[in-house]
């Protein structure tokens, strides 16, 4: 797995990134891909579209990064709840920004760790990598693959209480004439 993991992570930076993506039906296919995993942990996910008529919310990027980066940010709201917990998704618009944000009920993270999430190869602690293992890695590269899409991410997280993942895109990538000449 680790092994895998690292010669994905190489990969990243040559995946076209032209795609027209829809927030919405991305997250639709997340959810349709992890509900067997919630279901089998009691979670429930939800959906809060807060985007009207009016509201855009599709994004220029790499639906393959975009959706991996979702994806690793609901199967950690997932993993790292409790029984009952609830993971919710929301997208939105704010300005000139596509907003997605994962909020879970979950075991939350205290900020000494906070300060290492990003970082390659850290877990919480001993205790919780034997739990619910993993490699280390799946911030990382989700930071990763929001900064390839123009994106940034900021998390908001208290022990016992939950985390939210707050990711902001741009309508259009600032680089997207750059990337039509190669």
């Amino acid at each position: 797995q680790l092994v895998g993991t690292l010669l994905d992570m190489t990969n990243l930076k040559s995946v076209p990134r032209t795609d027209q993506v829809t927030l919405e039906e991305l997250v639709d296919e997340v959810f349709c891909d992890l509900d067997p995993v919630a279901e089998k942990a009691g979670i429930s996910i939800h959906f809060n579209n807060s985007a009207n008529q009016d509201s855009h919310t599709d994004v220029t990027g790499s639906y393959v990064l975009l959706y991996r980066a979702v994806y690793n940010l609901v199967e950690n709201a997932i993993k790292y709840n409790r029984p009952g917990g609830r993971v919710t998704v929301h997208t939105g618009r704010q300005d000139d920004r596509v907003v997605l944000a994962v909020s879970d009920t979950g075991i939350g993270m205290n900020e000494n760790f906070l300060q290492r999430l990003y970082m390659p190869f850290e877990q919480a602690d001993s205790m919780i990598s034997q739990r619910f293992g993993g490699t280390g890695l799946g911030m990382s590269i989700t930071k990763n693959l929001v900064s390839l899409l123009g994106g940034t991410i900021q998390v908001f997280s208290k022990e016992n209480e939950g985390t939210t993942f707050i990711v902001e895109l741009s309508f259009e990538r600032l680089d997207a004439p750059a990337l039509a000449s190669t």
